[in-house]
């Protein structure tokens, strides 16, 4: 039976949770920046934890293919502080 809402799979710990659960981060001019944006995105859970294993991983830059420039921790971390529900 399929879920009721979309799922989707956190780039740093694998866990497939609801969609809205994530953070998006998509690639924009040539940088990372969070939320729904044009083309290939990734999606983070968020917990600083998930983001230092993100980084730290380089499993960003490997999700968007290279295409920007990866966000620094501080940065992260305020997006995902930021956008707690």
């Amino acid at each position: 039976m399929r879920p009721a809402e979309p799922q989707r799979r956190c780039i740093a710990c694998r866990t497939p949770r609801a969609q809205e659960a994530l953070l998006r981060l998509s690639g924009r001019d040539g940088k990372v920046v969070p939320g729904k944006g044009p083309g290939r995105g990734c999606y983070v859970c968020r917990d600083p934890e998930c983001a230092r294993k993100a980084l730290q991983g380089g499993r960003i830059g490997r999700a968007l293919k290279g295409i920007s420039e990866v966000p620094a921790l501080d940065r992260l971390l305020g997006w995902i502080a930021g956008s707690s529900a």
